[in-house]
């Protein structure tokens, strides 16, 4: 596992170098993330290189919460992975904030339960931060399912995620 994936393991608590549930591609997008390397308007328009540091498509504050749940499709995917999340947890979705994805520091028992939520978590961020076409919640699905299916293919997944994503 590369810096980065090691890094992005620093701010989960209970997930070890050994257990390899996210890709270093998947790993290293959430690490940009949640450090703010990614340039967003808000941040481009503090160091005076844009203009605004408003949303082109919808007008408010450009900042990752916003990209990542709220910005064209980001709500309907947001709910839809915010309602899974809840199914994991036996919860109701307005228990989860969205700020989850940007500071994973929870922690939940069992802990297959807790890597399957940080799985789900960056593949969402994996998947928003993806800017080249239209994306949907179909597209979104689809995605995780594939990710699933490459993820179950792994010996050890028992040990890592469970069951827990056959909710997908």
């Amino acid at each position: 596992m590369g810096p980065v994936a090691q890094s992005v393991q620093h701010l989960t608590t209970g997930w070890t170098v050994r257990d390899r549930i996210l890709s270093e591609e998947i790993a290293s997008m959430w690490y940009t993330v949640v450090h703010d390397i990614v340039p967003t308007n808000g941040r481009l328009h503090v160091i005076r290189l844009v203009e605004s540091d408003r949303c082109r498509h919808r007008g408010r504050r450009d900042t990752f919460v916003h990209r990542l749940t709220e910005c064209n499709e980001g709500m309907t995917v947001w709910l839809w992975t915010r309602e899974r999340i809840a199914q994991m947890l036996r919860t109701d979705p307005s228990r989860i904030p969205a700020d989850w994805c940007l500071r994973p520091h929870f922690q939940f028992w069992p802990p297959q339960r807790h890597k399957a939520i940080l799985w789900l978590l960056a593949h969402l961020v994996m998947y928003r931060m993806q800017q080249q076409r239209h994306l949907s919640l179909l597209d979104y699905i689809d995605f995780l399912r594939r990710a699933r299916w490459k993820s179950y293919r792994a010996a050890s997944r028992m040990q890592q995620v469970g069951n827990y994503p056959l909710i997908l």
